[in-house]
């Protein structure tokens, strides 16, 4: 569980027990079929690095969701203390492993966070941030996402209420156009950390960044 600096009677939530799913189920189809949990930066996969920034950000239980390369991930993740979960088809979208994802946390979370793996640059302070605005929104917010310039990011983190609408597979979550709708449960969280709004999806993703991000920017077949 997370402290971030709440003084007394600033935060509208107090401590979460809070989950995470990682989601590394994609075939990497405009990357050109390669996994994107196996790229290094600075020497370690981002499947790692994401899992390892989720836990230093005191996220207590994490779940990954694993398909294309399911048996390449695999070994990557038996020292950790995580749930995996895997596509069943090789055909599915991010609002199905979305939903595989949040049906394997435990009923007990407070709130739940999602964390796509093509992410290079989100940190602990990144994720810690987005804890501290969920905790200060006001109490009918169910969900908070950043947003940058007028680009959505992540990860979001969103309530216990809206973790079992998705499990249950109401709603249109997971594509993220339903966020151009504005419900007034959602909070647009405005920042200008690019952090949030920077993927890995095509070569040139790859190539524009490595310099910036240090290490490998090749891709392991761990």
């Amino acid at each position: 569980m997370t402290d971030d600096d709440c003084e007394p009677g600033a935060c509208h939530r107090g401590r979460l027990r809070l989950g995470g799913v990682l989601l590394a189920a994609g075939e990497g189809r405009r990357l050109g079929g390669q996994p994107k949990a196996l790229i290094e930066v600075g020497g370690e996969t981002l499947i790692h690095r994401n899992l390892r920034v989720l836990r230093e950000a005191g996220v207590d239980e994490r779940v990954v969701v694993t398909g294309h390369f399911r048996e390449q991930l695999a070994p990557l993740l038996e020292n950790f203390d995580l749930s995996q979960v895997t596509q069943p088809s090789e055909e599915h979208t991010q609002s199905d492993s979305l939903r595989l994802g949040v049906a394997a946390l435990a009923a007990g979370v407070d709130a739940v966070m999602v964390l796509p793996v093509d992410m290079p640059l989100l940190t602990r302070a990144d994720l810690v941030a987005l804890i501290g605005a969920y905790k200060h929104a006001e109490e009918h917010i169910e969900f908070v996402g950043p947003i940058v310039g007028s680009r959505p990011g992540n990860p979001v983190l969103f309530s216990r209420k809206i973790a079992a609408s998705i499990a249950s597979g109401e709603g249109a979550f997971g594509s993220g156009a339903w966020r151009h709708h504005s419900p007034e449960w959602l909070l647009e969280w405005q920042t200008d950390n690019v952090h949030y709004v920077t993927d890995i999806d095509t070569p040139e993703d790859l190539s524009r960044w490595a310099g910036r991000i240090g290490g490998g920017s090749g891709s392991g077949q761990g």
